[in-house]
């Protein structure tokens, strides 16, 4: 299937994201376990590689920006954590209706997958907001024949 130029940038977009995460990540590890080794506590924060990388991204001027009163900024960064307090990442893809939001996910677990946890298997959670749209997604990926379940498939190495 071939994307639109917008899907094309929107995909290339993200991938800057889930690189600068993955880098993020090794610094805040490398990090952690300097300390460790040292017998030094950790400090708070320190862990959180997510809010990093969208301080780094911010930095960088790649982020998109909202309308606000004042006229076009970068939100803050939205800060999720886990039940052992680790950072959650989590990004939103914003796009029209029929724009390929569906395609666009599939395209990022890929990436996902490939840039942020270097291999090809893992649990991926899909959520739709109603049962209309749920049965619409599950139909398109349980169809082998369907780019949508072949990009999945790509994703995880076929499994």
């Amino acid at each position: 299937m071939e994307l639109k130029e917008y899907q094309r940038k929107t995909l290339e977009r993200f991938s800057e994201y889930v690189e600068a995460l993955y880098a993020e990540k090794g610094k805040a590890d490398k990090a952690i376990n300097a300390l460790r080794a040292a017998g030094v506590d950790i400090p708070a924060g320190i862990d959180d590689f997510a809010k990093n990388t969208w301080s780094v991204l911010k930095a960088k001027g790649i982020l998109p920006r909202v309308n606000s009163p004042m006229g076009l900024i970068v939100p803050d960064h939205v800060a999720r954590y886990d039940k052992r307090d680790r950072s959650i990442p989590h990004v939103c893809l914003k796009v029209p209706t029929g724009g390929g939001k569906t395609l666009l996910a599939a395209e990022c677990v890929g990436k996902v997958h490939t840039e942020f946890f270097r291999r090809q298997t893992g649990l991926v959670l899909w959520i739709v907001p109603t049962v209309q749209i749920y049965r619409q997604t599950w139909k398109t990926l349980a169809n082998r024949e369907h780019p949508y379940r072949q990009c999945l498939e790509r994703a995880s190495g076929g499994r």
